[in-house]
């Protein structure tokens, strides 16, 4: 699943409290509606808003606001009953407002026709989880989630860098497990031998 921040610089309109509106969200690689097996998405916000903790319960699971700091967004995602002991996963997502130094050199400076969005693959393992939960999983069938107004904005993962570095080092991963049990067979061999 991708979670992220998308902000938009209102130019303009902008006053002293209100330099861009942003979205805090939780979504589905490449669109896929995730409802058959999330129950809720809380998000933390920073305690200056009304109403600083949001929780939803359906798609799209995004929160909007304008402001004009940045700050650290807690994320708790709750996963059906019947996934398993470890149902919520909890993690931060930094809300970035201004572009870095390198981004304005790559990209050139901020504008309101340009979003900043911060976004990360994040990659959930259930371990343990209940036969029918994992059936579920397996039989579901590829669905697109509710029209986000960012769905244009946002970005394919197919092809990321950060998506392709898991992949490479889960094929490294696999290889250094295969060498330390092959290595731990000859010592086994030599003790049992001894």
């Amino acid at each position: 699943m991708i979670v992220g921040t998308i902000a938009h610089y209102l130019g303009k309109r902008a006053d002293e409290y209100h330099s861009h509106r942003w979205t805090v969200y939780v979504r589905g690689l490449d669109g896929e509606d995730l409802s058959h097996c999330v129950e809720s998405v809380e998000f933390a916000l920073h305690p200056s808003f009304d109403e600083p903790t949001r929780v939803l319960t359906q798609a799209p699971y995004e929160v909007t606001e304008t402001g004009w700091g940045e700050f650290d967004i807690g994320v708790k995602i709750t996963f059906s009953s019947d996934c398993g002991e470890a149902r919520t996963v909890t993690t931060t997502t930094p809300l970035k407002l201004f572009p870095s130094a390198e981004e304005i050199a790559r990209h050139g400076p901020q504008t309101t026709k340009k979003p900043l969005i911060k976004e990360r693959y994040e990659e959930i393992v259930f371990h343990e989880c209940d036969g029918g939960f994992y059936k579920r999983m397996k039989s579901h069938a590829w669905k697109r989630a509710p029209k986000s107004a960012h769905d244009d904005a946002w970005s394919s993962f197919k092809d990321k860098p950060e998506l392709v570095g898991i992949y490479a080092a889960r094929e490294v991963t696999k290889e250094r497990i295969k060498i330390l049990e092959q290595q731990l067979e000859v010592l086994e061999s030599i003790d049992a031998n001894a």
